[in-house]
């Protein structure tokens, strides 16, 4: 008898007309942001007007994909089936390099950094392929 307990399918992000670049990105290995053509203002997530100038102009432009943990919780209580199975896991806000910021769960199977103070920790991001096509960006401690 096979004892082993298959996961549950992690969900995937709601693509719209507005997100539709951000994900095309990730599926390859990109993480990319509005920036606002007439104030040159980085902004995410994505959104209709430039948050600074409310200009409607923006294209992507790509970052590095790099920064560090402003603030660091662990959740000890898994309130849905997808996330019992991985409790318990780190969230964090990062400010990346580039300016924006964004929430993200942290990469961290062996459990390393669930007692640890990760605020001013240096990450980066990888891509972690959901479907063909899909890949969500998250983050890893480095350093």
């Amino acid at each position: 008898m096979n004892t082993a307990m298959t996961l549950p399918r992690r969900p995937q992000p709601e693509i719209s007309a507005l997100t539709r670049p951000f994900w095309a990105a990730a599926a390859t290995g990109a993480l990319v942001v509005q920036r606002c053509l007439a104030c040159a203002h980085l902004r995410f997530p994505p959104g209709p007007v430039c948050t600074q100038c409310l200009d409607e102009r923006s294209e992507w432009t790509p970052l590095s994909g790099r920064g560090s943990v402003l603030s660091h919780l662990v959740f000890h209580q898994g309130y849905d089936a997808i996330w019992r199975q991985t409790l318990p896991y780190s969230v964090v806000m990062l400010q990346l390099d580039e300016g924006p910021r964004m929430f993200s769960d942290i990469d961290d199977p062996q459990r390393r950094w669930i007692d640890a103070d990760l605020v001013g920790r240096r990450v980066e991001v990888w891509f972690d392929p959901l479907a063909a096509g899909i890949a969500v960006p998250r983050f890893r401690v480095v350093g």
